[in-house]
């Protein structure tokens, strides 16, 4: 009689197959991956509100959390070596890869400006801990919005622990209020042209920030990137299609990341917020997360309005987290879900930009 193999053995004698059949340089990007994965997800852990699980859940104890939290990671890692397998398919030819962290937050304006009842300490420790989280993942672009000096200016995040990065700043003044999104850069990021400002002519206005910059690692069919921080309105834009034009010329159309508060899903809403701001040539090619990130507290607020979002020919996402909301001992009134979004480029093949 032959003996039903157990799942164990099944799944081991799967990996090899699959490890016989994938490129050696793809298994070290998935040793990569997951040790990347494991550190992402012991800072989230690290940084969740005690008894509050990622999803806002109330967390189990003992042996079923423990169950839960390896099942999770069980499936994550699945799809992460089932991206890579299919990227290893479908880029064989197309020379390495950059895989590039994003960090995005909108922590509001009341935190910024100690209103409606958050302290006077939460605007400094929204920017400690923005710093922190850009550092704990390994962000080489964020973009902040309303994290403020008043209703207009960003606050200066190298200030902050960001040491060594370059700022643009996108202010938006509107009488005695206004909103505010700033990009900062990692060192090795080379920013050359930059602007900003509102997006609408009304009181729905919000900020927005842009950047033309070259990446370490020369990026296929793009000699630079055109960088966006959005705080998109909830009406149409109406402003900053000129200055996108004016600081990022053709590289919008074909190279262009763009990351924020769209304040709209991914669909018809985020694409003609695209349009508007960006490019209406085509629409973005890769959009991502699609989940839900606003707002504290989540019995008062629903939106599925972060996102990063690129035309990048080749680009192809890399994984996300949306994390729990952060420093609610300092009543920040009101706040959306950090996000880390990263994205694997296309690099030409040729030497790093010095």
């Amino acid at each position: 009689l032959h003996k039903v193999k157990p799942p164990l053995f099944q799944t081991l004698g799967a990996l090899s197959l699959v490890a016989a059949m994938v490129a050696p340089s793809l298994l070290l990007r998935v040793a990569v991956l997951a040790a990347s994965a494991s550190a992402a997800a012991s800072a989230a852990a690290s940084l969740a509100p005690e008894g509050v699980c990622r999803g806002g859940s109330t967390c189990m104890s003992g042996q079923s959390a423990v169950q839960q939290e390896q099942a999770l990671l069980q499936l994550n890692a699945d799809r992460s070596f089932s991206q890579l397998a299919d990227a290893g398919s479908q880029n064989s030819s197309a020379g390495s890869e950059l895989t590039l962290s994003t960090f995005f937050w909108n922590v509001h304006w009341e935190c910024s400006n100690a209103a409606r009842g958050a302290s006077t300490n939460c605007k400094t420790q929204v920017a400690l801990r923005f710093a922190k989280l850009a550092r704990d993942f390994g962000a080489e672009i964020v973009a902040s919005v309303e994290l403020s000096d008043g209703m207009s200016q960003p606050v200066k995040l190298p200030s902050y622990g960001l040491s060594g990065w370059t700022q643009v700043d996108g202010p938006c003044q509107k009488g005695s209020g206004g909103d505010s999104s700033a990009l900062a850069f990692a060192p090795g990021w080379n920013v050359l042209s930059s602007g900003g400002g509102c997006l609408r002519h009304d009181s729905d206005t919000r900020a927005f920030a842009v950047a033309k910059v070259t990446p370490p690692v020369p990026i296929q069919g793009c000699s630079s990137l055109c960088v966006v921080a959005i705080h998109a309105p909830h009406g149409t834009i109406t402003k900053g299609h000129e200055e996108v034009s004016r600081v990022c010329g053709e590289a919008k159309r074909t190279c262009t990341l763009a990351m924020g508060d769209w304040n709209v899903p991914v669909g018809d809403g985020l694409n003609s917020r695209w349009s508007e701001l960006i490019s209406g040539q085509a629409p973005p090619l890769l959009a991502e997360p699609n989940e839900r990130t606003c707002c504290f507290p989540d019995s008062d607020h629903y939106g599925v309005f972060d996102h990063l979002a690129s035309n990048i020919a080749g680009a192809r996402s890399a994984g996300h987290e949306v994390l729990p909301y952060q420093i609610l001992e300092e009543n920040p009134v009101k706040q959306h879900r950090p996000v880390v979004a990263r994205i694997s480029l296309p690099t030409d093949g040729s030497t790093p930009i010095s």
